[in-house]
Parts: C-alpha cells; structure tokens; sequence
C-alpha cells in the first residue's frame, strides 16, 4: 500500500518542499505583538533568519545546528494542536486524549524532520519573497499571507500562509498552500486512509516508525508541517 508520505510526496515535489520549510523558516524568531499585521510579522522575522544564514551559510548543512534554529523560530509559532485537530478531522474527535499528544509530538517530529531533509544552502541561499497585502475576512482574527518566492534556479512559486491571531503568542500559522495544494488537506486525506484501514494506533505506529528512520539530506524517504 502507497504511505501517506509517498502519497504527499507525489503531490509534493522536492523543490515545493523545500520552498515550504525555507518559508517556514521565515516564522516569527521573537514574540508577535497582536497589533502587528501578519505580513509585517513575516518580513521582520525573515530579516532575522536571513542575517542568520547570510552570517554563516554552513549552518545549513549542520543537522543539529539546524534542529536548534526549528525549535526555537519555527516551533514555537506553528500551532501544532490545530494543525493536527484539522489533520485529523473527525478522527480527532474519536481519538482519546492520550493519542492526540501523541499524534501531536509525532506529527511536530515529522514535519520538523522534514525540514531538516528538505532544505538546502543552493536552495535557500539567493531566495527573494514579494509578500501580497494581507487578505482578511470578516473575522479579524484569521488571516491570509500570500508571496511570490522567486528562486535563482527554480520557477516561480505561489505560497500562502493560513494564520490565525493567539491571544498569547500572537498570529500563529496553521496551514501552508504551495501552488494551490494545502497540506492540511494532503496529510489528512491520507492520514484517513491509514486510520481506517490500521485504526489510530497504526497511524501513530507509523509516524514513529517515520521517526526513527535515518534520513539522507533531499531524500524522498525524508517525512514531509498542517491545519486549522
């Protein structure tokens, strides 16, 4: 049977990856005041990141040194919880309190994983981003980040940001749509294949097991960050 990585990453191709987790990396660094517009968020904190890499380009070639800059730029301003809510849909319903964490931690793993395998300096080094004013609807706690990512040696690609306003950590991202495909809605679909044919458990088993794998940097076996 097709996994549910091997599913997205037939939807997903390497060079859409790695565009996703550079703009991940573009996250907030310190802590966002409510009264920020998302799209300044996004520009004052990729400044930062940049300086980062601009300071010493080997970082990210350095796996741990990397996996330190996700938890402390990309972690904390990704709402995991919601993202596995909407991930899960109604299986989160029926999943019992100590599942959820688990799936919660294991998804968090994966997509951080991911990053680490997907991103490289030819690839991140040269990257210019054109941010759209911000689109809000008549909820003025959720939000739309539309940009252009322009890379030396790949096409055009079109990147939103689903964000929603925290009262606490201010505006958190909780879904990412590269060319129009949304990976809360990929990870779900074939996250419900898992679930129904192997249960919960078996969904959760498999994350581990994605987990514990030994990844080689732009390898295809490497896991691929959703939802609401």
């Amino acid at each position: 049977m097709t996994t549910a990585l091997e599913m997205i990453y037939t939807l997903l191709q390497p060079w859409r990856l790695r565009a996703l987790f550079i703009a991940a990396c573009l996250l907030p660094v310190t802590s966002i005041h409510a009264q920020q517009n998302p799209v300044d968020v996004l520009k004052e904190m990729s400044d930062r990141v940049i300086a980062i890499v601009d300071q010493d380009p080997t970082i990210l070639d350095d796996k741990q040194r990397m996996r330190s800059i996700a938890d402390a730029i990309v972690v904390p301003h990704v709402d995991f919880v919601v993202f596995s809510r909407w991930v899960l849909g109604k299986y989160w319903r029926k999943a019992t309190p100590e599942q959820r964490q688990i799936f919660i931690d294991n998804f968090r793993e994966l997509l951080i994983r991911t990053y680490l395998a997907s991103v490289a300096s030819d690839d991140y080094q040269n990257q210019t981003i054109h941010y759209q004013p911000v689109r809000q609807g008549k909820n003025p706690n959720k939000a739309t980040v539309e940009a252009k990512v322009e890379q030396s040696h790949g096409p055009l690609i079109s990147v939103k940001f689903r964000m929603y306003l925290n009262k606490s950590n201010g505006w958190m991202v909780y879904d990412v749509v590269i060319e129009g495909v949304s990976l809360v809605a990929t990870h779900r679909s074939s996250f419900s294949t898992i679930i129904r044919e192997k249960g919960m458990d078996g969904l959760i088993t498999m994350l581990e097991e994605r987990n514990t794998v030994k990844t080689v940097r732009n390898s295809p076996e490497a896991p691929a960050p959703d939802s609401e």
